[in-house]
């Protein structure tokens, strides 16, 4: 009996000390972000909604909101979204990492290359 509590306790603790190494970052929130077009630097407010690994949510500029979407993988993140672009639809994938308040990564401006993108947590 002594062996099976002893044995029960050792699991638990266990457990405990690989939960924190295996949580899922939090990425929702409002975030300020900039990235690197072919016209320079563009500059967004992102507000992000997630559900265990799925985000969602919206970008918002002087030319206009966009709807995004994304997935969340640790501390990994692929978020998609379109606008307007000279008559055609342009799809941006944001791709990159996200350490607590800030993220660092690129963004894949649909056949138009891809560029630096970073961002700051502005608000939950």
């Amino acid at each position: 009996m002594k062996a099976a509590f002893t044995f029960g306790f050792v699991a638990v603790a266990c457990l405990l000390c690989v939960a924190p190494a295996v949580a899922q970052t939090d990425m929702g929130g409002e975030w300020a972000i900039t990235f690197t077009t072919p016209q320079g630097p563009q500059e967004f407010t992102m507000y992000v909604v997630q559900e265990g690994p799925r985000l969602s949510g919206r970008l918002s500029s002087e030319y206009g909101e966009f709807p995004l979407k994304g997935t969340l993988d640790g501390s990994n993140f692929t978020i998609t979204w379109s606008l307007p672009d000279g008559g055609r639809i342009l799809e941006v994938t944001f791709a990159g990492k996200v350490e607590g308040d800030s993220m660092t990564g690129t963004a894949k401006l649909g056949t138009r290359g891809t560029g630096q993108l970073s961002g700051t947590r502005t608000g939950q």
